[in-house]
């Protein structure tokens, strides 16, 4: 029987079964209500996108308690499929990854010719230096000036200098100098040892989430005055939230990479619930510090930075 319905009214009716609303199941999923009731009435056009479609049903099915991927494999007939999507995103990259190569043969073609001219030029410049210095050597006349007598610094042996208490009060003035050279190093090292240390933001995964739409937890300190932006490589479907489910901070909607970056006002905010059904086609940072996905590969992830002060 379960067969015959269409997967919108089975994901409804096990809602219902379960006694939930469809508010309950927003704040369950974090999916907005306009998309839930889309899918319970199978009209996905409505939804941002095809990988979107397939990972908001995976999470609605795991909320209701049945198996997301046995009900994906019943009605794949009715589900819209995504690997055109994918190989268009995969052949982009691979393209990347082929002038990166490309460019990297060019410079290594050209390193050994570089390096030749540069011997060259240098051997030349050797030669030029010592020819003149040759010329110097052979063509300058003597120093009119030089003589053979020797001048002999006042105040050393032999200079004439024989009062034995100007050279003690030299003895102590030297003395005096180098004990406030001293002074002035130790309070150099001790004013160095009392200025307190800059603390840049720190960002650290205090929990890996886990299945098909995994939510990842991360600790941000210090917050205050902290700045989030996100960069995009794709076109990627992402949704900012503060507190979970409440307000959106941006415009939930499907950026690409002309929109980059986008900077999300954090304020007051204690928590900044970020979704994404492209993880990785974004870069998330908070003042420069990256917050990554744990699974690089997993389109559909969930960020949950924790700000504290």
């Amino acid at each position: 029987m379960v067969l015959h319905m269409e997967i919108g009214a089975r994901l409804k009716e096990a809602r219902e079964a379960k006694g939930l609303s469809l508010e309950d199941l927003q704040e369950t999923t974090k999916i907005q209500k306009r998309y839930l009731q889309a899918i319970e009435k199978n009209d996905f056009q409505v939804l941002p996108g095809k990988f979107y479609t397939r990972a908001f049903i995976r999470e609605y099915a795991s909320a209701v308690g049945l198996d997301p991927e046995q009900v994906m494999e019943e009605h794949k007939n009715e589900l819209p499929t995504y690997e055109e999507e994918n190989t268009v995103q995969f052949s982009r990259v691979q393209k990347s990854k082929q002038e990166a190569a490309q460019k990297s043969r060019g410079s290594s073609r050209f390193l050994p010719t570089f390096l030749t001219v540069g011997l060259v030029v240098g051997l030349i410049l050797v030669f030029w230096i010592f020819m003149q210095s040759g010329s110097d050597e052979n063509g300058a006349p003597a120093d009119s000036s030089s003589s053979d007598e020797i001048s002999v610094p006042a105040g050393s042996e032999g200079s004439g200098s024989e009062d034995p208490a100007n050279d003690e009060e030299e003895q102590e003035e030297s003395g005096e100098g180098s004990g406030a050279q001293e002074d002035a190093v130790e309070e150099t090292e001790e004013d160095s040892a009392e200025e307190p240390e800059e603390e840049g933001t720190g960002v650290e995964l205090s929990e890996e989430g886990s299945g098909s739409f995994p939510m990842h937890t991360y600790e941000v300190s210090p917050a205050d005055d902290s700045e989030v932006t996100v960069e995009f490589s794709g076109n990627v479907y992402m949704e900012v939230q503060s507190p979970q489910g409440g307000e959106n901070l941006v415009t939930p909607r499907e950026y690409t990479s002309s929109d980059s970056p986008v900077t999300i006002d954090i304020g007051d905010k204690q928590e900044l619930y970020i979704k994404t059904g492209n993880a990785p086609g974004m870069t998330v940072k908070v003042d420069d510090q990256p917050v990554t996905f744990p699974d690089p590969e997993l389109t559909t992830q969930k960020l949950l930075l924790q700000l504290k002060e």
